[in-house]
């Protein structure tokens, strides 16, 4: 299980004197408190602030995120970041967005599913918001009253013949399909630490999707291609089970924060 992350810094002094270490971090219930909805989500100008200043001490600061890249952009709006979106499936680069190349193809397939399920009665329940975000298609069931709305959307969409070739991921009150190329937030970080030649490292999530990172961290860590350190953000919607591929936890977005002035000092 991972150990309490800020009664245990000096196992961070490492990466705190060392300017090549790497950041890699989720955005929502990391960077910025969850919220109802994914329009409602913001990150404090303190937090702003910090990411900047991290970014100007450190080799790298990485946001990967679960939303759209253009949407992850303008959420922390601070050039010279590495903005990735959509679990690794395109980032912005020099201003550009880069879409992995056998993700495009699933594009129409992908749309044929968003407008069977928009379209499905049974994914209509009250609360229940559509994302569409491109690569992937995110059901939000953050405000259904009703608590057998999860067994109820996931049985409807285990049954759609239009997504029998589409993968169905979950995360914090959260359905996403997706395209069966294999990219979570595990793949971009290997790719991250390779392309970038990368020594140290600290991921931070809160996400089920953010295991695949934590776990990859891991087998990295072991192969000895990297020195690093994964954190989770503790809340009452993770999974036990995803605690475990943690090394530390920090309890709060503030937690986050202060870690990071930490680092800074």
């Amino acid at each position: 299980m991972p150990k309490p992350l800020l009664n245990n810094l000096k196992t961070f002094e490492r990466f705190k004197n060392d300017k090549k270490t790497a950041i890699v971090t989720d955005v929502d219930g990391t960077l910025s408190e969850i919220a109802p909805t994914p329009g409602e989500a913001v990150l404090t100008p303190s937090m702003k602030e910090v990411l900047l200043e991290l970014s100007e001490k450190f080799y790298m600061v990485a946001v990967v995120s679960g939303r759209p890249v253009e949407d992850v952009m303008r959420m922390i709006g601070i050039k010279g970041l590495l903005y990735v979106g959509n679990h690794g499936m395109e980032y912005m680069k020099n201003g550009l967005i880069h879409v992995e190349e056998d993700t495009k193809r699933y594009l129409p397939l992908m749309n044929e599913a968003a407008c069977k399920i928009k379209a499905e009665e049974s994914c209509n329940v009250e609360g229940v918001l559509f994302e569409d975000k491109g690569l992937c298609f995110s059901i939000h069931y953050r405000l259904c009253k009703d608590p057998s709305a999860r067994k109820i959307l996931l049985n409807t969409l285990k049954n759609m013949e239009e997504l029998k070739d589409l993968q169905i991921k979950e995360g914090r009150k959260i359905i996403e399909i997706r395209p069966p190329a294999g990219y979570d937030k595990g793949k971009i970080l290997e790719k991250i630490i390779t392309e970038h030649d990368i020594s140290k490292l600290l991921y931070l999530g809160d996400d089920v999707t953010d295991a695949d990172a934590f776990r990859k961290l891991n087998e990295l860590k072991s192969q000895g291609k990297v020195d690093g350190e994964s954190i989770i953000i503790l809340s009452g919607e993770v999974p036990s089970k995803i605690k475990e591929d943690a090394s530390h936890f920090l309890e709060s977005v503030d937690d986050v924060q202060n870690f990071f002035k930490w680092l800074l000092d």
